[in-house]
């Protein structure tokens, strides 16, 4: 997680403050989303939405 900091801060322009900040924002929001998915759904990241049958020929 540092070193993705460190070259976040190293080649991003001041110009780009915004764009870094929402990027940052939503990969923390991301994060956030997994975490809660874990934590209080486990089934939801084991197994795929839909009918499995309807990929069947």
């Amino acid at each position: 997680m540092w070193t993705l900091v460190a070259l976040l801060v190293l080649v991003a322009p001041r110009e780009a403050l915004v764009s870094v900040v929402i990027v940052v924002g939503l990969l923390l929001g991301g994060g956030l989303f997994f975490l809660i998915l874990m934590v209080f759904d486990r089934e939801a990241l084991e197994t795929e939405p839909g009918d499995a049958s309807a990929f069947k020929h």
